[in-house]
């Protein structure tokens, strides 16, 4: 009751400060605050964890011994990925097929140039197919063809006629596709990148950002329902600033709260993994990697981290921004916490029925998983032109969050 005389004095600097405190003091969110804390520190392990380095027949290296080795053995083949250098890559791999005692120690040979292997192999396997052993049969010169190969297999892939389609992708989108193929400028450069691959290409990244949007519901999901459940909303809507000022504060305070709280996790999750595995790599393109080869998205391992990032966050904030306005209008916390699992985690699996992959695909969760799909063709069109969809799911969802804000506000001031 204490902060209704407050208001009554009009003492109005000290709301926001309030809310702030009645969010973070709460025994059950400073439990939630640790967990979380302690998730992201095991998640930043486990991909740390994932950097592996194989010795033949001697036991694997893992975690920051192992990037040492790799990055040692990588230094070998930094430079632009040219015609002569895939040459390099089959001619060095057919030499250590023919020397190696066994395949255990030949693999272990071919760390430095693995990711060029896994490059070729991507390029030259049949669509929708990845044969791990194709750089054993394949000629040195067809491999120098890898870029050429790349456009004239996406241009024979999205032409293909699906049974029971009339196509799989329409006219605007293979030319929005073939032009974003060629757009990429070749020939790609590589180096040591472990801390960018073991950040973005794992199911860690979207699987903390599931838990953070989760756990942050439970701080937000009582801001605009205390009042209800302690009985003390006759008391806060008759005060002097009850109606504005103090309905501000609280929106300002879920802000903050959902703010501080996901780019520190991310920031710490980065920053650990980073810190431990190196940033060397940033400026590389992402089709580096064989698991983005396909990607229309000509963007560099740091350009892609901002993506995934700062798209993360928006998703964030619709999401809980929504479930702050559930609380809002239902006056219940309980409804509200339902909302971040809800919205994070059932379109995930309903995504997955044909029938309703290209529906869900506009869904908000699309903004926590960046990093899975960014490899992926999947597109919006809007006056005639044709978008990769996060393109159109980033700015539609900014604008719907900060578009919720007076509509909860007024809905809040009516209660």
């Amino acid at each position: 009751m204490y902060f209704y005389i407050i208001l009554e004095k009009g003492l109005v600097r000290n709301m926001l400060q309030f809310e702030l405190k009645k969010i973070f003091l709460k025994p059950v969110n400073k439990v939630l605050l640790v967990l979380l804390l302690v998730i992201t520190l095991i998640g930043s392990f486990l991909a740390i964890r994932d950097v592996k380095y194989y010795r033949g027949d001697e036991p694997v290296l893992s975690g920051p011994l192992a990037a040492r080795q790799l990055k040692k053995e990588q230094k070998k083949w930094e430079g632009p990925v040219t015609e002569d250098v895939l040459r390099r890559v089959i001619q060095e791999n057919q030499a250590i097929n023919a020397s190696a005692e066994t395949e255990d120690i030949g693999f272990a040979q071919k760390q430095g140039f693995a990711d060029l292997q896994d490059l070729i192999c991507a390029a030259f396997s049949e669509p929708g197919e990845y044969e791990p052993y194709l750089c054993d049969t394949i000629s040195p010169d067809k491999a120098a063809k890898l870029y050429e190969r790349r456009i004239s297999r996406l241009k024979k892939e999205v032409s293909e006629v699906e049974e029971g389609r009339t196509g799989a992708f329409s006219q605007k989108q293979q030319d929005f596709l073939i032009h974003q193929y060629e757009s990429l400028e070749t020939p790609l450069y590589y180096e040591y990148a472990e801390g960018w691959k073991a950040l973005l290409d794992s199911q860690y990244l979207p699987t903390l950002m599931i838990i953070t949007i989760v756990i942050i519901g439970f701080f937000v999901s009582g801001i605009f329902s205390d009042e209800f459940q302690t009985r003390a909303d006759a008391i806060f809507f008759s005060t002097k600033f009850g109606r504005n000022k103090a309905i501000f504060a609280k929106i300002k305070a879920g802000f903050l709260t959902i703010t501080v709280l996901y780019w520190f996790v991310m920031l710490l999750f980065s920053a650990v993994i980073l810190g431990v595995l190196g940033i060397g790599g940033a400026g590389c393109m992402i089709q580096i990697n064989y698991s983005n080869w396909e990607s229309m998205y000509n963007v560099t391992y740091f350009q892609e981290w901002l993506i995934c990032m700062f798209g993360g966050y928006i998703g964030n904030l619709f999401i809980l921004t929504f479930a702050m306005f559930v609380s809002a209008k239902s006056r219940s916390a309980v409804l509200s916490i339902a909302i971040p699992f809800v919205l994070s985690c059932v379109p995930m699996f309903l995504g997955r029925v044909p029938m309703l992959t290209d529906f869900m695909s506009y869904f908000p969760d699309m903004l926590l998983r960046i990093n899975k799909f960014i490899g992926d063709f999947v597109f919006c069109e809007i006056g005639g032109k044709v978008f990769g969809i996060y393109s159109a799911l980033v700015p539609c969802y900014l604008v719907l969050s900060f578009g919720l804000l007076p509509v909860m506000y007024y809905c809040y001031k009516k209660r």
